[in-house]
Order: C-alpha cells, then structure tokens, then sequence
C-alpha cells in the first residue's frame, strides 16, 4: 500500500512538473508568434518608409541640391530589419537635414505631404518596435528565468535581439509659419 502512494506521489510530480514545461513552451510559442507579427508589420513599415525617401529624391533633385543620400543603396544591399532600420533612420536624418538647410529652394506644396507621411510612418514604426521590444524582453527575461531556462535549453530557443529606439525631432515647417 505504501509503495502505490509513493508511486502516486511520484506521477502527481512528473505530472505537473510536465503541465509546468508546457505551460512555458506555450508562453514561449506565443511570445514568438507575437514577434513574428510584429516583424511583419515592421517589415511593411520599413518598405513604406524606403518607398517615401524615394519619393523626396526627385523633389530635391529639382531644387538642385547636390549630396542628396543614395536611396538607391539599399537595394542592392542584403539587410535585415535591424540594419535596413538604422540605415533608414540615418537616411532620414540626412534627408531631414537637407530639407531644413535648403528649405527656401524646396517646393513645399509637394514636400509637405510627402514630411506628413514621413512622421506618421514614424509614430507607427516607433508603435511596432515598442511591441517588437516588449515581446523581445519578455522571451530574454523567460530565457533566463528557472524553470522557463529549461525549456529554453531543451527547445533551443534564440534570444531576441532588440532594437534600439532613437529618438528624432520631427521636421515640421508649419512651426515657422506661426512664429
């Protein structure tokens, strides 16, 4: 009688040591399935914001402005959204800058839709990374975490890594209109 309480005992452990593990397998699965998302949704965010530096090429290039970035690089280049991210935010940087340097040569009538959407491309990407970062701490915080770490070894499991969030003052002419 003894030895079918402690074998009792015994499978009552494995078991809920087995619901435990899974739990944190599921925690982990979910976590990436969130990161996957948000790695789309960056992925979409990223090509927008390429398609709108395009579109301020041609503006500046009218207004005769040399040392306009190279847009075009990026294409040629394999980057993944890490670097396709820091390489758009300098790009952006450069462009931002020129536009305040030669804001008399510009035609603002087109360049101001174009600025719009720049900013409001950038309140998203900024939305996306936050969510991409979050979910990105939380499966590095699991990954060190007893039990969590368990399955991390066992599922082989990568850390995320995170982006870094800059902050960019935001180009706006109309400031200067009401001054």
């Amino acid at each position: 009688m003894i030895y079918v309480g402690i074998a009792l005992g015994i499978l009552l452990i494995i078991g809920i040591i087995v619901l435990l593990m899974w739990s944190y397998k599921n925690k982990y699965d979910f976590l990436f399935i969130k990161i996957k998302e948000a790695d789309n949704n960056l992925d979409i965010l990223l090509q927008k914001k390429e398609e709108i530096l395009f579109k301020l090429v041609p503006i500046l290039e009218k207004a005769k402005i040399k040392d306009i970035p190279l847009v075009i690089k990026l294409k040629s280049k394999r980057l993944d959204h890490h670097e396709l991210y820091n390489e758009l935010m300098e790009l952006t940087k450069e462009f931002l800058e020129l536009i305040d340097d030669y804001e008399g040569k510009l035609d603002m009538d087109k360049l101001e839709p174009l600025l719009d959407k720049l900013n409001e491309n950038e309140n998203d990407l900024r939305a996306a990374l936050k969510y991409y970062n979050e979910n990105g701490e939380k499966v590095n915080y699991l990954a060190h975490k007893f039990p969590a770490n368990i399955v991390n070894i066992f599922s082989h499991y990568q850390n995320v890594e995170l982006y870094k969030l800059e902050k960019r003052e935001y180009f706006d002419n109309r400031v200067e209109e009401i001054k």
